[in-house]
């Protein structure tokens, strides 16, 4: 039976085992990315400009809020935490928090949720990329 090691070069081996570290680092990033806008971000207030519908065909909705900052700038946030019947009305004035440094733009409502169907598959493709690409390494 042939080594499953031996069938591909070492280098295919080390970009496995990079991208599996990787996708670790990010599951832990998007588990606490709310609760660091939430904490570090700035608050102001945003209006409900529409409902959106779960395009994943679950039943859900969640709202599209705009917001602006002391700089001016017009931003949208599109939640991705759908619930039945949606908490929020068009027109809702809400309180939302934002974080923006540089090119990067973050914002979330207090009831938002990080996305665990993201989280769940960049875990587990994380553990089984480490799992079959650390032990050729080492």
């Amino acid at each position: 039976m042939t080594n499953l090691y031996n069938f591909l070069p070492p280098y295919v081996w080390g970009t496995a085992a990079l991208i599996g570290t990787y996708c670790l680092i990010l599951t832990y990033q998007q588990k606490h990315e709310i609760e660091k806008i939430l904490t570090r971000g700035i608050k102001t207030v945003g209006t409900v400009t529409e409902i959106h519908q779960d395009s994943l065909g679950n039943t859900g909705e969640a709202p599209i809020i705009e917001y602006q900052t002391p700089h001016s700038s017009k931003f949208k946030h599109v939640s991705t935490t759908y619930t039945m019947p949606c908490a929020y009305k068009v027109g809702q004035e809400v309180d939302i928090w934002y974080y923006h440094y540089k090119s990067i733009h973050l914002a979330a409502l207090a009831d938002d949720k990080p996305n665990e169907k993201r989280i769940k598959t960049l875990l587990y493709c994380g553990i089984v990329l480490c799992l079959l690409t650390y032990p050729f390494i080492i």
